[in-house]
Parts: structure tokens; sequence; C-alpha cells
């Protein structure tokens, strides 16, 4: 596995579950019982799936948040059981019937789970340029940063995750501070972890960070000790 491969599922590991908090957060009145969808059973998880699709797409908006809680719920479980083609139906449908920040991440991560980062990359792009600056559209830009890195692509990357650091990202910051070290870019990896060091609180990397910016470059020519 290649060191940028490597970087990017740390990153992808300290963010990716993040974006899982759901329309909960950002939708309000949420139905009384919305346990009825939740009860009803089906002879399958395909069938349950298309069911819960196509009543995503004919509620009425009076209805829209109950209905997307239990898709999401869904959508989570899907996930968890390694269903890709059924969360990825699930999240497809959330991201068309509520375009936002929690739904465009859910349908990227699995859409990156599933191997298909230009369309990761496609939702990412669309939700950030709809999205109001602030930070919601600065969480876009790390995880887009992210997407555009694990797709083999870190050059381009380092845009949205430098405007996310910028904005105060920790998880931006780690994964250029780490890129800075990897490349031996000293004093700009100190520049990183000392800025990571002031967050309150601390990104949890940014002290071993800043301790391996601070060690001596290895003179050129000199294998690593393995």
């Amino acid at each position: 596995m290649s060191s940028g491969r490597r970087l990017w599922l740390a990153g992808l590991a300290v963010a990716s579950f993040q974006c899982l908090a759901g329309p909960a957060q950002a939708e309000a009145g949420l139905p009384q019982d919305p346990s009825v969808l939740r009860a009803l059973q089906f002879e399958s998880t395909d069938e349950r799936t298309a069911f819960l699709v196509e009543t995503l797409q004919g509620t009425s908006a009076e209805d829209l948040a109950g209905v997307l809680q239990v898709v999401f719920e869904e959508f989570i479980d899907s996930t968890r059981r390694y269903e890709i083609e059924q969360a990825r139906a699930l999240a497809e449908a959330m991201f068309a019937r509520a375009p936002a920040g929690w739904s465009a991440m859910s349908l990227a991560l699995i859409c990156t789970r599933a191997g298909e980062s230009s369309r990761a990359l496609e939702v990412l792009r669309t939700q950030v340029a709809g999205t109001p600056e602030g930070p919601a559209q600065y969480e876009l830009l790390e995880r887009l940063g992210l997407a555009i890195q694990g797709s083999g692509h870190e050059a381009a990357a380092l845009g949205p995750l430098g405007s996310a650091f910028a904005r105060g990202s920790a998880n931006a910051g780690v994964v250029l501070g780490r890129i800075a070290l990897r490349e031996g870019q000293l004093e700009q990896a100190r520049s990183i972890f000392r800025t990571l060091l002031t967050q309150e609180p601390p990104q949890s990397w940014a002290m071993r960070g800043w301790g391996l910016s601070m060690l001596p470059p290895r003179p050129p020519n000199v294998a690593r000790t393995k």
C-alpha cells in the first residue's frame, strides 16, 4: 500500500463516520410515531430497501423528516452489514430528496466504499458549490479533499484540504502535516502542528506530529532503519 493511500485511510478513519449524525440534527418536527415504517416486515432486504426508497420519493413535506430518519437508520444498518447496493440506493434517495451536508457525505462515503470515487467526488463538489460559506461548507471541503486524495490525486487534494484547515479543520491539518513530514518539509510540518496544538481541544495527533517535525532530517542517501 502506498504512503499516500495510507494517509488517506488514516484521514478517512478519523472523519468518515463523523458524517453519520443524520437528518435528526438537520431536520425538525419528527412525526410522533415513525415506528410504523420500522415495524414493517419484508421477505428480503432488497424488498425493504425498494419500499423505503419509494416511500421517501413520494412522501409529503410534512412527513419528510420522519421518513428520512427511518431511511437513514436503514442506511446505517445496511452499511454495517456491508450491503453496499442497498445502502447506495438509500443514500441516493436521501440525497435526491434532501440535498444537504449529511446526505451528501453519507452518499459519498458509500460510493467510496463501492469503489465509485467519481460519483463520490461529483456529489461532494455539487454540495460544496450549493452550500453557503461557513462551518458546513468547511466540513464538506475536508471530506472532498480526503476523497480526492483517496482517488489517487493527492496534489489536487491539497487545495480543498488547505481551505478546510485554514478555516479550522483539525482533520485536514493532520493530513497536510503528515504529507509535509513524508516529503521532508519540516518547517511546513512544524507550522501546521503548531497551529493544531493551539486548538481546543488539541487534535490527538498534534503532539506526535510536532515531535516528529522536530527530529533532525535524515541525511541524504541513508536508508531508513527497519
